[in-house]
């Protein structure tokens, strides 16, 4: 036991010198415990509460030139679509927003849209244009916008060329292009006919449903998207808080490391390392007392770190507390080695 003491005396005496030093240093502190928490926090804000938080919506203009029952329901539609944030402008009004960054896409329904729309589903030619004016700097939402407006002018435009007074237009001009197209074969001008008359008949019992008070249908999605969230359990929910502090905690005590590394070699060129190992100390007592003290410098950054998560941001330990504390553990001792090793 006394064999020991002349040894452990002066090591415990090293570590409690270097606990000082860092706790005494405000500027360490700064570094070491707010920065991490800041940054922790400032990510977490940023990448949590994507099941929880409502998606930005892509702001959009839209100006109602043809005034229809086509573009109304297709303005509605947009309207109602949780991605966009739509507003009804006129053009120039439109123009400006788009201009001044206030919309990203601005959507321009011409007069005769309705019309042609329904027209050319059942006919070949010229179709109607959707013209959309957007900012080149938003590519990204520009193509969203768009896929999104062809969902909408697709469902709204088939619904009127199945059941609506313009697509029973469609079907009979469809029918005299018929007539009057001697290159096509009998047979196969028969098949249409026969086709664009089940769709009278189909219509006919739309409107009837229609007066029954319900809703008659077009050409919808195939499909329905569900989102489900993979984390790690069934019932457990995301947080990006304990992503950020993690992480941010990891990284700041690797730069611990570092530092523990950097003091040595600043202790070396001062000449101070040679007076300690004039003390009856071997080397291996020198270093292993910086490495501890370093391991406890960052324990206790992972203690206040997540201390502070779990109390601001509701950070739990959903696994094992005891693999939890060993994790941190060592990555504390990881953070002493590659100090030393460093030196």
């Amino acid at each position: 036991m006394n064999s020991a003491s002349p040894f452990a005396a002066p090591f415990w005496a090293l570590v409690r010198k270097d606990l000082r030093i860092f706790f005494s240093d405000r500027r360490a502190l700064l570094m070491s415990f707010v920065a991490p928490i800041l940054i922790g926090a400032f990510f977490g804000f940023i990448f949590d509460g994507g099941s929880k938080k409502e998606a930005a919506k892509v702001p959009v203009s839209a100006v109602d030139q043809d005034g229809s029952g086509i573009s109304r329901r297709l303005v509605a539609a947009l309207s109602a679509d949780p991605g966009l944030a739509l507003k009804a402008e006129a053009l120039e009004e439109a123009k400006a927003h788009v201009r001044k960054g206030r919309s990203t896409v601005a959507v321009v329904v011409p007069r005769g849209f309705g019309e042609g729309a329904a027209r050319g589903f059942f006919r070949g030619g010229a179709k109607p244009e959707l013209e959309v004016l957007y900012d080149p700097s938003h590519a990204a939402e520009l193509a969203m916008v768009k896929g999104v407006l062809t969902q909408h002018a697709m469902e709204v435009v088939s619904a009127e060329a199945f059941s609506g007074e313009a697509g029973r237009q469609a079907r009979r001009e469809a029918e005299q292009d018929l007539e009057a197209s001697p290159d096509m074969p009998a047979a196969d001008r028969a098949v249409l006919k026969d086709l664009l008359g089940s769709l009278d008949r189909f219509q006919a019992r739309q409107s009837g449903a229609k007066a029954a008070g319900t809703e008659g249908g077009g050409l919808g999605m195939p499909f329905a998207f569900v989102d489900k969230a993979v984390t790690s359990g069934d019932a457990v929910a995301y947080n990006g808080f304990a992503h950020a502090f993690g992480g941010m905690s990891v990284q700041f005590i690797l730069f611990m490391g570092i530092e523990a590394g950097v003091s040595v070699l600043m202790l070396r060129q001062s000449g101070l390392w040679r007076r300690l190992r004039a003390a009856p100390l071997s080397k291996a007592a020198l270093l292993g007392a910086r490495g501890l003290s370093a391991a406890i410098c960052a324990l206790s950054v992972f203690a206040v770190v997540f201390a502070f998560a779990m109390l601001a941001f509701k950070v739990r330990i959903l696994g094992s507390v005891a693999g939890f504390v060993g994790v941190c553990a060592a990555f504390s001792l990881m953070t002493a080695g590659y100090g030393l090793l460093i030196a």
